[in-house]
């Protein structure tokens, strides 16, 4: 199965930012225990305080959906409440070259 790709950008409410990233950070944490994620990387906006952006790499169909519906995935979005200004904008990547990595 090919590997999947993603970015995925995150509005948190206006002065929400660190509460969002203090949540993500455990999701980040509990990804150390997924095989099949590859890459998990969380970023702030250096341009827009209220965003933060999520770069995800998985081994296939299979990893994502592990991680997708891990407990620490349900606990994050559990976390979200009143945190976010919107649904998260999740986008599909195809990689074109790659230098690492394999």
């Amino acid at each position: 199965m090919p590997e999947k790709t993603f970015i995925v950008k995150l509005t948190t409410a206006d002065g929400k930012r660190d509460e969002v990233v203090a949540a993500l950070e455990k999701l980040v944490e509990a990804t150390e225990g997924e095989p099949g994620t590859l890459q998990y990387v969380l970023h702030t906006d250096t341009t827009d305080p209220d965003v933060v952006w999520f770069y995800e790499h998985y081994s296939d169909d299979d990893a994502l959906q592990a991680h997708m519906t891990s407990p620490a995935m349900m606990e994050a979005m559990g976390a979200f409440g009143g945190l976010l200004a919107g649904a998260p904008d999740m986008r599909e990547l195809a990689v074109v070259r790659r230098k690492g990595g394999g």
